[in-house]
């Protein structure tokens, strides 16, 4: 079977869209171990990020989607079950994506199990 990749965009700065718990990379690195996928983290963080006290704030009109701070978890697996069981875990720790943008750059066929686990678990809004 072709390898799966599932990209699993959260933008920090949305408070919709951020995951309730912080991504750590310890957490990432259990969840490869525990169901056999592999598991990377890239922090992006936009040069017109602007830090104001208490406050951050970003310019993302007209930027291209690789240049907006956010977290990318990517998940590869050659097996949908490892890649379920990896996404499964993702979601209960971070919750499923909260916007369209949010399994850009996945694989045609990751991005579908993608939308069928956020129905099975009621909790993405595909």
């Amino acid at each position: 079977m072709k390898e799966l990749t599932a990209k699993l965009r959260y933008f920090p700065l949305d408070p919709v869209a951020a995951p309730p718990t912080p991504i750590r990379k310890a957490d990432l690195e259990k969840i490869a171990r525990d169901t056999g996928a592999q598991i990377t983290l890239e922090n992006i963080v936009s040069p017109s990020r602007k830090v104001q006290g208490d406050i951050i704030r970003e310019d993302t009109m007209e930027s291209h989607i690789e240049e907006v701070s956010q977290d990318i978890i990517t998940v590869t697996a050659r097996d949908e079950k490892i890649l379920h069981n990896a996404i499964r875990a993702l979601f209960k720790l971070y919750r499923a994506q909260r916007t369209v943008f949010g399994t850009w750059g996945s694989s045609a066929r990751a991005r579908d199990l993608i939308i069928r686990f956020c129905d099975e678990e009621g909790d993405g809004w595909y």
